[in-house]
């Protein structure tokens, strides 16, 4: 692994064992000055890791250190995930983007009549007309098994079809967690696993990301092997237990957690996978799932224009108000960023990590 310097000092670097990378000092500042309580950051160039760093506590006054080898909760930035092994199903000729989904789920008797015509497109892209979020009885429930989730899920989904949308389908941006549980559904279907299973075998494993797993990550044996996430409340940063999260049947919205090296690769494969150069998808697959509809939102990826150093940029990020993360891809640097957090203070998060993003470009263009 090369740890990551500036261009002019690589080589120095290479002579001088033990020299500390740039952006190391970089990350050990800005972990002080902004008092978030642990954070790591990568850069991917060309298929090799360029800088990959941590700085912080595991959890708030426990004097451990957080490291490279961590694993972080991902939030949202799992809905990039979902839609991938979705556009797997789509490959293998299971669905279509613009199949009507709901005689797929054996749904089309029972929904209410307006979401006829729902879709995958709608669902990965935000303007199938779902709200945001399940209701707040259905949020504070307890988490079930992963056996019984395929269930659940599909019970919580039949509650909202049988209400009328919120827009037209296809017709509105309108974020939504409840979509992409939905399209966690149509992977069951398909599929007849469970989601996690799913991913596991469709994702995770061909792509060798041995790190993946699902909510918050675990510690062995009671210790503190694994960053805890961290809440907000009245002033005051505050553990939270192990197993805080999001009830598990919105997984496919928002729960896998990752080493940061096994993220970043993650988002390697979809940027060389836009020219060909994988087997998990086709390059058209892989452009479909980044290419914006409304709201210069894609599956799963927002575009972002960037600037003159940076250009045209894919990212998306993600938080359960404990965590934060942000990935990003760089096409024309053919660089992927990331930065995660183990709290969840959303704006300081994620004001950091995009000075990250930037950082890495200028250090890349010097």
């Amino acid at each position: 692994m090369m740890f990551w310097l500036s261009q002019g000092a690589q080589a120095e670097a290479r002579a001088e064992q033990g020299a500390q990378p740039m952006a190391d000092v970089w990350l050990q500042e800005q972990q002080v000055e902004s008092r978030l309580v642990g954070m790591a950051a990568v850069v991917i160039q060309g298929g090799e890791v360029r800088y990959l760093g941590a700085a912080g506590e595991r959890k708030k006054g426990s004097g451990v250190a957080v490291t490279v080898a961590d694993r972080w909760h991902l939030g949202s930035v799992t809905k990039s995930m979902t839609a991938t092994v979705l556009a797997r199903l789509v490959e293998a000729g299971e669905v279509g983007w613009d199949t009507p989904l709901l005689p797929v789920l054996g749904l089309a008797e029972t929904a209410y009549p307006d979401w006829q015509g729902l879709t995958l497109t709608q669902l990965l892209s935000h303007t199938a007309g779902l709200p945001a979020n399940f209701s707040m009885l259905q949020s504070i429930k307890v988490s079930p098994d992963e056996a019984a989730r395929p269930a659940a899920r599909l019970q919580a989904v039949r509650e909202v079809l049988n209400k009328p949308p919120n827009s037209v389908p296809g017709s509105e941006f309108l974020y939504s967690n409840v979509g992409y549980t939905l399209a966690g559904v149509v992977i069951e279907t398909l599929t007849g696993q469970g989601w996690e299973q799913a991913m596991r075998e469709r994702l995770f494993a061909p792509l060798g990301l041995n790190s993946a797993g699902f909510g918050p990550p675990q510690s062995e044996g009671g210790g503190l092997s694994e960053p805890r996430g961290h809440r907000h409340l009245f002033g005051l940063t505050l553990a939270a237990s192990e197993t805080a999260d999001n009830n598990a049947i919105i997984g496919p919205a928002g729960t896998v957690h990752l080493t940061l090296e096994d993220l970043a690769r993650y988002g390697y494969e979809h940027l060389s996978g836009e020219r060909g150069e994988s087997t998990l998808l086709s390059a058209d697959g892989y452009q479909r799932l980044h290419r914006p509809n409304l709201e210069h939102y894609a599956f799963g990826w927002v575009l972002r224009e960037g600037n003159a150093e940076t250009g045209p940029m894919l990212w998306h990020n993600g938080s359960n108000t404990m965590w934060y993360s942000l990935l990003v891809l760089v096409p024309e640097h053919d660089t992927v960023v990331a930065m995660v957090f183990n709290e969840g203070d959303v704006p300081r998060a994620d004001a950091l990590a995009w000075q990250w993003v930037e950082y890495s470009v200028q250090q890349l263009n010097e």
